[in-house]
């Protein structure tokens, strides 16, 4: 692009209230200077060379293929002139766990091959042609069987009538589920698995990733385990369900060993505050190629790094206040670890950008760009950051040499989990993370190659994520003014959108005791709104220092009153709305039950971080643990985070309930009280005065 055209595209976006009406355009917060840095260095072509390079290594976790694309990721970052660029790695066998989180067993795939010797002859998988047509963490075996379909193979009906037992079962389900009923329980050989045609369709050779994840006491137990594609399972079923006879023999050279799980770290240090860290963090690991998951963003990574580091030694950009850092892990099983072995340091780190699936074609993945924001228990500037990063992007038109020419597709969506930003925003670390990444058809199959990976995306996202990590490492008290006044700009919209969503479940009851629970549940979604939104304006305080955070309580105040001006707008609707009812307003008040919730404070465990794995509260308490938590998803990931020793059950159950809808206090007790059963928490009771307090 032209500097001319980037001048034109500048002026456009900065001068608000001239050439465009107020209001229409959001102001960028990069500089013309950081713009055209990003615009000059950043390239799509080299991301997408690396994320080419990547792509070749089977990178199982806690395995030498991860290794291997971590030493070479390693070695380029100290050509380009990185000097702590290394390798860390703890314990790791499958049961070792890291506060609540297991590791990877060691496993190691030498060779396998998957066979039909009747009734006709024919090689049905390959593990040096395709990787993932061996489950990760198979069993060896030389085994010659027949084959059984069980449907699904998840539950009893699926072997009702079938005897697997020194055979070689067919099935649908995920294959360490398949293996644990057929093999572990029933005294099959192994498990062949596939896509039922309903799944994805359209890609008849399509073959699925699927691990074991076996304990280390459990190594070898669930036998060996072969992907096949849509296709080829398809036909399998058909010559069972017509009656043929079909013969198995599958061959595979494994071993299972104690090992270390590992990442890799680089950092390019701050000038005034290098103990303060912005993450650029993303997920190194799955088999060969997982081109978009996630060689895009390990690739993206390493060209943040290529070009920070070229910025700063060239002069373009000052090298900023506070660290850079760029992590590369296995997704949550090496994260954790890195954490309770870096607490203090991931605790003060001021942001953290999760780089996952971020060079998806659209055309040809059908993936749009993501902005996953941070939950509302850890509100933060970071959100608006970024977006605003986006916009500007946006605005740029930035292409490849080699890319497409497709619009750059993107959204803001709510708080979900699925990968490392989840720890990050857990309540014990409270370090905002937002994830950037696509949906994406081909993920965690065998289709996800590079050439669905697209240049221009790569070159889009990675000056989005650079250039938002440098904003916020580099801020100083101008920067901590201009991005709190962003933050009331758009919490003001956000604010009003979810009042009158509160609003309109309200407007549409039509029955007295209905309308009740909808004006409370209006009451305290706004409430929680502006406090949200109030946090999000303070925490740029972070940025400015402790001198700005008196000025960032000013700048904040708009919010305080729109909700006031709202909340007398939603008692005028209920008034309304009763007397059309022909019932009289509730006194305001909390209930009897809801007195007792405010006298109860739940306090995390001080060695307990991270959020909470399902699999240890089974470890620790059976098999209906998940089932007696009574809560579940994300409303119970946002319990957890608000339990922080200060705020009571009702003050848990109403934050909870703002973001998910109404819940009730026995629900979120009885998740808590799981927690408690399990070592994680513990209770206290409130001392009088401080539970009236919370009453109010």
């Amino acid at each position: 692009m032209s500097k001319r055209m980037l001048t034109k595209i500048l002026s456009a976006a900065v001068v608000l209230g001239s050439a465009v009406p107020v209001g229409s355009v959001e102001r960028p917060l990069a500089s013309p200077k950081l713009v055209q840095a990003l615009v000059d260095e950043v390239s799509g072509e080299t991301a997408f060379r690396y994320t080419v390079r990547i792509s070749q290594f089977d990178r199982i976790q806690a395995n030498a293929g991860w290794h291997d694309a971590a030493a070479w990721i390693r070695d380029e970052l100290e050509r380009i002139g990185y000097k702590d660029a290394a390798i860390e790695g703890w314990p790791s066998n499958g049961s070792t766990r890291y506060y609540t989180y297991n590791t990877p067993i060691g496993w190691k795939a030498k060779s396998a091959e998957l066979w039909m010797v009747e009734p006709r002859r024919e090689r049905l998988c390959f593990y040096e042609e395709i990787p993932l047509t061996l489950v990760k963490h198979s069993g060896p075996a030389k085994v010659e069987a027949e084959l059984v379909d069980v449907g699904s193979g998840l539950d009893e009906a699926s072997y009702r009538g079938r005897d697997v037992r020194g055979r070689i079962v067919l099935a649908t389900g995920a294959s360490a589920a398949v293996a644990r009923e057929a093999v572990m329980k029933r005294g099959a050989l192994g498990v062949i698995t596939y896509y039922p045609p309903e799944v994805r369709p359209g890609y008849p050779n399509m073959i699925r990733y699927t691990a074991f994840w076996p304990a280390w006491e459990e190594r070898g137990r669930h036998g060996f385990g072969f992907n096949v594609s849509k296709n080829q399972g398809a036909v399998l079923k058909r010559r069972l369900e017509e009656g043929q006879k079909i013969v198995l023999r599958a061959e595979v050279e494994a071993e299972f060993f104690e090992t270390k799980v590992e990442i890799l770290t680089a950092s390019l240090a701050g000038g005034a505050e290098p103990e303060r860290e912005v993450l650029v963090v993303g997920h190194l690991c799955h088999p060969a190629p997982s081109a978009n998951d996630n060689a895009s963003g390990s690739g993206g990574m390493l060209e943040m790094a290529r070009a920070l580091k070229r910025l700063v030694d060239k002069g373009v950009l000052p090298a900023p206040r506070r660290t850079i850092r760029f992590l590369w892990v296995p997704e949550f099983s090496g994260l954790v670890p890195y954490i309770k072995a870096h607490l203090e340091r991931t605790r003060s780190t001021l942001a953290a950008i999760n780089c996952d699936m971020i060079g998806e074609d659209l055309h040809l993945t059908g993936g749009t760009f993501n902005i996953t924001v941070t939950p509302d228990s850890n509100p933060s500037y970071l959100n608006d950051v970024v977006v605003n990063f986006a916009r500007l992007v946006d605005r740029l038109g930035l292409q490849s040499l080699n890319g497409s020419a497709h619009p750059f597709a993107w959204r803001v969506v709510p708080f979900g989990g699925g990968s490392d930003h989840y720890v990050f925003n857990d309540g014990a670390l409270k370090v905002p993370s937002v994830m950037f990444g696509h949906g994406d058809t081909f993920h965690h199959t065998s289709l996800d190659m590079p050439d669905k990976v697209d240049p221009s995306e790569l070159r889009r996202i990675c000056a989005v994520t650079l250039g938002s990590a440098y904003y916020i490492a580099a801020a100083g008290e101008a920067e901590a003014d201009e991005t709190a006044r962003l933050v009331v700009r758009n919490g003001l919209g956000r604010l009003a959108a979810d009042f009158y969503d509160a609003l309109d479940g309200q407007a549409r009851t039509a029955e007295a005791e209905a309308l009740h629970q909808a004006y409370r549940q209006t009451q305290n979604v706004l409430l929680h709104s502006a406090r949200r939104e109030r946090a999000a304006v303070l925490s740029t305080a972070a940025l400015g220092g402790k001198a700005f955070s008196a000025a960032a309580k000013k700048i904040a105040a708009p919010i305080e009153a729109l909700r006031a001006s709202l909340g007398a707008e939603a008692d005028k609707a209920y008034r309304a709305q009763g007397a059309a009812l022909k019932t009289k307003p509730l006194a305001p008040g909390p209930t009897a039950e809801e007195k007792a919730a405010a006298a109860l404070i739940p306090a995390r465990n001080p060695d307990f971080v991270c959020p909470v794995e399902t699999d240890y509260l089974v470890e620790k308490l059976g098999a209906d643990a998940p089932k007696n938590a009574r809560l579940g998803g994300y409303a119970a990931y946002e319990a957890l985070n608000y339990v922080d020793g200060r705020r009571s059950l009702l003050d848990i159950r109403n934050a909870v309930s703002a973001s998910y809808g109404p819940q009730s206090l026995a629900d979120i007790q009885g998740y808590l009280e799981v927690l408690k059963e399990a070592g994680l928490i513990t209770w206290k009771t409130a001392p009088a005065a401080s539970a009236e307090a919370g009453r109010k």
